[in-house]
């Protein structure tokens, strides 16, 4: 039995290590094997993850040797750490330390210290074994680390026909002649020169020179001083050339311990890794090979020519090389994610393997294995973003890949929003998938952020369209490298939306507007003029606004501040306001609504035959943006009448001021209406209002006085609105109502629904309020399909298994004229003779308003009329005027109820509709929506 020894090198333990406790292994932290003539270990990175570890050696003697860069290199060491932190270590069978038995079997004792530090650790111990027979006559070990080298020292027979086979031999022999005896020596052949060395010499050098039973070793890292860089046949080579001997006083041994291995000799193609040696190193080679053989493997590991066909392996041959080629991706390798000047990309490394073996003359059998890590260049990765968004969901939902597993998501930043992705949040949701397209790069991420969510940007595009912004910038990170790297995303989706509509109108004193809202509005900020409207702008300024989930109605004086006066002249005031919704963020202009009304004033300047002038100007304030006052050409001439809207004059024609002149057979008084400013009333006026009353000389007036009898008075019609409102009530005593926020109102099957219908603001008690047709629809559009008649011609519906009720109205607190009021009651959908296919319904009549007068009964005459009435009543339009009105939406629930109904609230949806009667001429309101329609709404006569 032998053991390696170490010439002159001195390694020991520090005095003042503590003292630790040695234990096997446990299961799972070491994998080991023997390849060829290595010890493998392989160790598990989960055992190893966030810890301190070393490794070290224990000498047959019990003498323990941490494995340093130095000591590996030196002693057949190799500890390698891949870009996964898988840790590998590897011994040849030849390295320091190792307990050898007849040059067969070798044994190996390893210790691993794994814990939280150097002091705090825990010892393992593992021995290995592996048997290596039979030895080529030079054996050759090319590691990541260092080159080796191994050759029998056994002495052969003399042979009749011996000659020597090589010069560096015979050039030794000065030095082997003249060396003191019983000393190990080296010769190392540089370029023609010698450098000779004592074999401590040669370890403080950072060589391993040592000897077994049977043969001589050299071991030296790449690179050393007495290192030489070859290129044989486009390969670079290193290569020491060196021989070693042994002197006694009546012999000389000397062994030729020359060692060449390849520095690299890979190149890449977009799919293939081509690793070229020489088929020959010519500088171990000094006579002719008779044969060779190669083979390749992985890991230390040699295959087989199967299991190299069914991974894509090849080893090509010609004259002067032997090229190795293996496909980028194969399954005995790995890829890693890297980041480089930003950008993602992937490496992927290989542990490439070859033996080659050849005979020549001078040694025999040779052989040469090399242990070749090959990692390709950086692959940059074009990340692919997949938007799997459908608007109609209102969710973006986007993918980002394809990653290794080593790449986590870490931040989002969504607009100017940065969030940790490991925070739970409503704003978005982020999970990791999987591409089944991709086999190695298949980890991708996927985003959903609600479309309504405040880091996107919402905006109106115009014809019905709105589109939805988001920004995202994924922050992600390479592991456990911790290098990061970016990717933005800049997302645009369209959806088409319902948008506000608008209806207005007028009356003497205010202009009033009411709009029904769309599907985005809610978003919108809304202004009147350049005053945003809120509940306390609008009663600051006196304005009358009234909201629930679906209308907004806003009143306002015909004289406010925002109101816009386009024109005064003789036939009065023309004013108008804006109603514009603004975005939320620019204040853009997304929608306008304009109503515009003329505000007539009669007699504006009014000429007497007596010479009394009477003028009647608008006040011009709010027009001109001033403070000021009217004034006629005589300044003391006050007016004689004053309100908030206008301002008259009345005086004669020889005073204040007027003026007089002829022209034909006219004479003519002028005088004018100047509007001065209260802080300047000496300047110039801001605006003049030329009158003048025109007299004809020659004219004669005729008086006549007769007596007659009076003619009957001609009505001059008055204008305003007439409304009407539908209502549900809570039980049959009507006393209480569902407020605005109950709707919609929940019924189940057949509970009894109580109607009210009312005509609002109106104090004639010669007025009653009748039903003609009552019926109920699926959606608020009273004209929609299908319709259930409740009510028809004022009867009810005969067709229904539960007639329709009709409740009398007492005066009470709340019921001052019973006769604007009517009552009836229905069972919940009964009136649909069982073919129940809704979910809610809307209730709807018409309407008329009839005088009260008994001679005119036959023509409203009350609850059920019959059909000659009808028609009678039909015929004669000038006693009644008809409108319609319809009540907010009633759910049906299907369920049946465990205890008295109850009545669920849902969102802001209109407790009632309000159905608007007009009298008098037409009154023009014009809406903008991005453009201008004009909508002209006829008012009927009310009698």
């Amino acid at each position: 039995m032998a053991s390696i020894l170490l010439f002159g090198l001195i390694l020991s333990v520090s005095a003042t290590a503590p003292e630790v406790w040695m234990q096997s292994a446990p299961p799972g932290l070491l994998k080991t094997e023997c390849r060829d003539s290595v010890f493998w270990v392989g160790l598990n990175k989960d055992f190893l993850a966030g810890k301190f570890w070393q490794i070290s050696i224990v000498d047959p003697a019990g003498k323990i040797y941490l494995v340093t860069p130095r000591f590996a290199s030196q002693c057949g060491y190799t500890i390698t750490v891949d870009l996964w932190n898988n840790v590998e270590f590897r011994a040849s069978v030849l390295s320091c330390c190792v307990h050898i038995v007849n040059d067969e079997q070798f044994n190996l004792t390893v210790q691993i210290h794994v814990g939280t530090n150097r002091i705090m650790a825990s010892t393992y111990v593992q021995t290995l074994s592996c048997m290596y027979s039979p030895w080529a006559a030079r054996e050759i070990f090319c590691e990541e680390n260092y080159m080796q080298v191994s050759v029998q020292r056994k002495i052969p027979p003399i042979e009749d026909d011996y000659a020597q086979d090589s010069q560096d031999w015979s050039l030794i022999l000065p030095e082997a002649s003249s060396a003191e005896s019983g000393i190990w020596q080296v010769v190392f052949h540089i370029s023609g020169d010698k450098r000779t060395m004592t074999v401590k010499e040669a370890h403080q050098m950072n060589y391993g020179i040592n000897s077994t039973m049977s043969r001589i070793l050299l071991r030296a890292p790449y690179h050393t001083n007495e290192a030489q860089t070859v290129l044989v046949h486009g390969v670079l080579l290193s290569v020491i050339r060196s021989s070693t001997f042994y002197k006694q006083h009546w012999m000389i041994l000397v062994v030729d311990t020359a060692v060449a291995c390849p520095l690299d000799g890979t190149s890449f193609t977009d799919d293939l890794i081509i690793w070229t040696v020489p088929r020959i190193f010519t500088p171990l080679v000094t006579s002719a090979v008779h044969q060779d053989n190669t083979s390749m493997g992985v890991n230390g590991i040699k295959l087989n020519s199967t299991t190299m066909g069914e991974r894509n392996y090849t080893i090509d041959k010609n004259d002067t090389a032997l090229a190795i080629r293996v496909p980028i991706g194969a399954q005995d390798g790995y890829y890693k994610s890297l980041v480089v000047d930003g950008q993602y990309g992937i490496k992927y490394s290989i542990n490439l393997f070859l033996e080659h073996l050849w005979e020549d003359e001078a040694w025999g059998l040779n052989k040469i294995n090399v242990i070749h890590p090959v990692t390709t260049p950086f692959i940059p990765q074009p990340l692919v973003l997949i938007d799997d968004t459908i608007p109609e969901q209102w969710l973006f939902n986007v993918s980002l890949g394809n990653f290794l597993p080593d790449v986590e998501l870490t931040k989002l930043t969504l607009g100017t929003q940065s969030f940790p992705v490991d925070e739970e949040t409503l704003i978005f949701n982020v999970y990791t998938g999987t591409n089944p397209n991709e086999t190695t790069l298949n980890r991708i991420f996927i985003l959903e952020v609600p479309m309504e969510s405040p880091v996107v940007d919402r905006k109106y595009i115009g014809d019905g369209v709105e589109q939805y912004t988001l920004d995202v910038i994924y922050t992600m990170t390479v592991v456990p490298e911790n290098l990061t790297f970016t990717h933005p995303a800049h997302l645009i989706h369209q959806h088409t939306i319902v948008l506000p509509v608008a209806d207005g109108f007028c009356d003497e004193e205010n202009m009033t507007l009411m709009v029904t809202h769309g599907t985005s509005d809610r978003y919108w900020i809304p202004f009147i003029g350049n005053v945003q409207l809120t509940p306390d702008s609008a009663a600051q300024r006196g304005y009358h606004l009234t909201e629930n989930g679906t209308h907004s109605v806003i009143t306002i004086p015909r004289d406010a501040a925002e109101v816009v006066h386009e024109a005064i002249n003789e036939q009065g005031l023309h004013n108008r306001f804006e109603f514009k919704f603004r975005d939320n963020e620019t204040l853009e202009v997304l929608v306008n609504f304009s109503v515009s009304c003329s505000f007539s004033i009669s007699d504006l300047i009014t000429c007497f035959p007596s010479g009394r002038i009477v003028i009647t100007v608008l006040k011009l304030e709010a027009l001109l943006g001033v403070d000021g006052k009217m004034m006629l050409k005589d300044k003391t001439c006050r007016p004689k009448e004053r309100s908030a809207f206008k301002v008259t004059f009345d005086f004669s024609a020889n005073t204040c001021g007027t003026s007089r002149r002829f022209e034909e057979d006219y004479m003519i008084y002028e005088n004018e209406v100047a509007f001065f400013k209260k802080s300047a009333p000496a300047s110039d006026p801001l605006y003049r209002l030329a009158v003048s009353c025109h007299y004809h000389v020659n004219d004669t007036l005729h008086l006549q006085f007769e007596h007659q009898v009076n003619p009957q008075p001609t009505v001059v019609p008055g204008y305003g609105p007439l409304i009407l409102m539908m209502q549900l009530a809570k039980d049959v005593s009507y006393s209480a109502l569902y407020e605005e926020g109950d709707y919609p109102v929940v019924k189940y099957l057949t509970d009894p629904v109580y109607v009210e219908v009312q005509l609002l603001h109106n104090e004639d008690p010669q007025i009653e309020l009748f039903l003609q047709d009552c019926w109920a629809t699926a959606s608020p559009d009273r004209r929609s399909i299908p319709q259930w008649p409740l009510i028809i011609h004022s009867c009810e519906n005969k067709a229904d298994l539960y007639r329709t009720t009709f409740h009398p109205v007492a005066e009470s607190e709340r019921v001052q004229y019973p006769a604007h009021f009517k009552r009836f009651e229905v069972q919940m959908f009964t009136f649909t003779l069982g073919n129940y296919t809704e979910e809610q319904v809307y209730f709807h009549c018409s309407v008329a308003l009839c005088r009260k007068d008994p001679v005119n009964r036959f023509l409203c005459p009350g609850q059920c009329v019959p059909r000659k009435q009808r028609i009678g009543r039909s015929a004669d339009r000038t006693h009644h005027v008809q409108g319609y009105v319809s009540s907010g939406a009633v759910l049906i629930s299907t369920e049946f109820p465990t205890g008295e109904n109850q009545m669920e609230q849902g969102d802001n949806n209109l407790s009632s509709s309000r159905a608007v009667l007009f009298g008098g001429s037409a009154i023009i309101v014009t809406l903008m929506v991005l453009g201008v329609i004009s909508c002209k709404c006829q008012m009927k006569k009310l009698d």
